[in-house]
């Protein structure tokens, strides 16, 4: 399950602008690679086999597998539909398409003279490891206001001894700006007072951007045809963008409705998180017969350096026994937050069997702990207000995930030259108190002839999520459903 939150809303300390979630980690440990369209269609589960550029992010002793130079390119398609349902409210649907590269590789292949050692082999290029584009819509009416959380915050504040510029320029320092928290009589006030609870219209717009694409230094060696040692040397990069609108509406309107004297608002974040990392990942591959093939691979965590760079926007609309009036639209200043988070180990136990020129049948089991993911707030500020922000994600961060285990399955069937492929992934749940497994389907097809390939990969994902636009918001409920489709041009020389 996946929960979308504006993140700038949740905790507030001092003067000190945090953006980070602990929901924040999965974005970059719970992974979903593509790479090249055969590594795909088979479900990615090729971690006892090699001789495929995505298997150098999985099991880089699959490199040892290659007998000639070669060059992938990988252009890739995906689809992302959600439908979005607010309690009591209709579904609303969203649709989102976009273009890419799923990997760009390059391998080399030397062959020793006189020598156990067969192949010695070096693979440079990306692979693809996530993609965040995605886009939600959903409205309806229900009890609540995001003005109750800037209410209190600024109550805090000036109950405290506190100025309007301590207010947090992000949230409850927009609001009053705006006259939605003002000063009646000497007693600070806000126009739901008395009516916290009332039901008002809504409506939430998120449109995410971006992926994780990793960057890979690879070397692998083949002894004597039987086993197979390779290492990756990993640097992911990340680009991820949030484009979020948030609105409220008096359904009687901005005099005599639900809540007296309000009338509109709206509430938009933009947010851009950048960075890269480093991990390394070491495997092996041991052919037991021409039949069998068992392998073990280990990856290190990530360790990853994240700038977030992000602001608000607010407009207030209401109206009095005067008339009605239209707030301007208030900027934040720009945010900028600096941090590092570490993402778990990974290890991953594999098994194939090569039924002569007609196919192979391949799984992987992949153990991951989730509920390792680290923050890192204080390496380049060490303040308190950081160590205490970063103590309490990495709690939330235990409490909420946990180790799950990854299974996927695939096979491949020869025909003379043609491919036919199929795969499923069974994800198990990350979060504390969920179980099961979400479920991904691949297909594939592909043509190879002795210098030039062709492989065509096709990913089915669905689940469901959540998305809350603020702490204690109503939560709307989403179905997501994303196609993948990837086309590898392969040449061999």
């Amino acid at each position: 399950m996946k929960k979308y939150i504006l993140p700038v809303l949740l905790l507030f300390l001092s003067a000190q602008v945090f953006s980070q979630l602990a929901s924040d980690v999965l974005r970059y440990s719970d992974l979903h690679p593509s790479g090249t369209g055969r590594f795909m269609g088979v479900g990615g589960a090729m971690g006892a086999l090699g001789a495929d550029f995505g298997t150098l992010s999985t099991n880089p002793a699959g490199l040892a597998m290659f007998r000639t130079d070669e060059l992938t390119i990988t252009p890739g398609l995906k689809f992302a539909h959600t439908d979005a349902t607010l309690p009591g409210g209709l579904t609303d649907q969203e649709d989102k398409s976009s273009f890419g590269f799923d990997n760009v590789g390059l391998v080399f292949n030397t062959t020793p003279r006189a020598s156990r050692w067969k192949t010695f082999n070096v693979g440079i290029g990306f692979n693809r490891q996530n993609n965040f584009n995605q886009s939600i819509f959903y409205q309806g009416s229900a009890g609540g206001s995001i003005m109750n959380g800037f209410f209190d915050e600024a109550k805090s504040v000036f109950n405290n001894g506190g100025s309007e510029q301590d207010l947090y320029p992000f949230g409850a320092g927009l609001a009053y700006q705006a006259n939605a928290i003002y000063f009646q009589d000497n007693v600070l006030s806000y126009d739901f007072t008395g009516f916290e609870n009332a039901s008002v219209n809504r409506s939430h717009t998120l449109n995410t951007f971006g992926s994780m694409n990793e960057m890979l230094l690879s070397f692998a060696g083949n002894y004597d045809e039987k086993l197979m040692v390779g290492f990756t040397v990993g640097v992911p990069f990340v680009n991820y963008r949030l484009e979020g609108e948030y609105q409220e509406s008096d359904p009687g309107g901005d005099v005599g409705g639900n809540v007296p004297y309000f009338g509109s608002l709206t509430y938009t974040e933009l947010l851009r998180t950048e960075g890269v990392g480093v991990n390394l990942k070491m495997g092996v591959i041991y052919k037991v017969n021409q039949m069998l093939r068992l392998g073990i691979a280990v990856h290190t965590p990530t360790s990853l350096g994240l700038t977030d760079t992000y602001s608000n926007t607010f407009e207030y609309s209401y109206g009095d026994g005067s008339g009605s009036y239209q707030g301007e639209t208030l900027l934040s200043p720009d945010g900028t937050s600096d941090y590092r988070l570490r993402t778990p180990w990974r290890a991953i136990l594999s098994a194939s069997t090569v039924i002569k020129k007609y196919g192979f049948l391949s799984a992987d089991v992949e153990w991951v702990d989730y509920s390792s993911n680290r923050y890192n707030l204080t390496s380049n500020a060490a303040t308190n207000e950081n160590e205490i922000y970063e103590r309490e994600l990495n709690r939330g961060i235990q409490a909420a995930y946990k180790q799950a285990m990854n299974i996927r399955l695939g096979g491949e069937l020869a025909l003379d030259n043609f491919r036919l492929r199929a795969g499923v992934n069974l994800n198990g749940k990350p979060e504390e108190g969920e179980s099961g497994f979400n479920t991904t389907y691949s297909a594939g097809a592909g043509v190879r002839w002795e210098s030039f390939f062709l492989d065509l990969g096709y990913r089915r994902f669905t689940g469901k999520g959540s998305v809350m636009p603020y702490d204690g918001a109503p939560v709307a409920i989403t179905d997501n459903t994303t196609s993948d489709v990837l086309l590898t041009l392969g040449f061999k020389f």
